[in-house]
This record gives C-alpha cells, sequence and structure tokens, in this order.
C-alpha cells in the first residue's frame, strides 16, 4: 500500500502545487484522489446531518484554501460515492469502501491543508532566495 499511498500524495502535490484548490481535477484518478482524501477527514460510520457535512466540507476546503463551494464538493462527494445519505437526505455517512479504492486499507489519512502549507512555505523560500540573489 505505501506505492499506493505515494501515488495519491504525489497526486495531490501536482493538483495542489499553486498552493490552493483551484477547481476540481479533470482526470479521474486526480478526482477521486482529491474527493477521498477530503471524504478520509469525517469519522467512519458516524452520520452527519446537511449541516454537520456542510461545516466539515467548508473546514477542509478552507485547509486547502479551495476556491469551489462546499455544496458542490458534497455533491461531487455523493455522485461519486465517496459519501452516501439516507433516502430522505437527512443523514450522510462517508463510504469507507470508496475511499478505501483510492487510498488503500487501512485508509491513508493524508492532510492536504499539511501539503498546501508546505507548498506555500517552499515558494515563500524560493522567492526570498531569488529576491536576495542567492
Amino acid at each position: 500500500m505505501i506505492e499506493q499511498a505515494d501515488a495519491v500524495e504525489t497526486a495531490l502535490r501536482r493538483i495542489l502545487r499553486s498552493g490552493s484548490l483551484e477547481a476540481f481535477p479533470t482526470h479521474p484518478k486526480d478526482l477521486d484522489a482529491v474527493l477521498a482524501v477530503a471524504a478520509v477527514t469525517l469519522m467512519r460510520r458516524r452520520p452527519y446531518s446537511e449541516q454537520e457535512i456542510n461545516a466539515a466540507l467548508v473546514e477542509w476546503l478552507e485547509s486547502v484554501h479551495g476556491w469551489m463551494d462546499h455544496v458542490t464538493l458534497r455533491r461531487r462527494l455523493v455522485d461519486l460515492d465517496f459519501l452516501k445519505r439516507t433516502v430522505n437526505g437527512s443523514r450522510y455517512f462517508m463510504n469507507y469502501g470508496r475511499v478505501v479504492e483510492v487510498l488503500g486499507d487501512p485508509a491513508l489519512e493524508l492532510d492536504a491543508g499539511a501539503i498546501v502549507q508546505e507548498i506555500l512555505r517552499e515558494r515563500k523560500e524560493r522567492k526570498r532566495m531569488y529576491t536576495s540573489g542567492g
């Protein structure tokens, strides 16, 4: 599973190279990586109300400096089976099986926000080195 984890982290670093999640990736594997990393921040087997899911997704989007809205993210998570919801739509659950397909078992918890912060630090350091002439 190390190889799978490395592939997902490499994809995330490429997707977040600007220091933010500017748009959803168009390549299906990249999109799955982003959605799985967002979904794995939710607790397994815990029912979430729509308000709770929205709050969790807003927090995740803030951590990755995401440019899209949480409603669009929630819909993508449901459409691509990373989130399940009850028939009446009142409760949401993380679909751990789908997350495992992308991140391996046990599901690797990659902190996309930490990756963004590292990228921003690296960019700042390169800029400092460039402007100081060294």
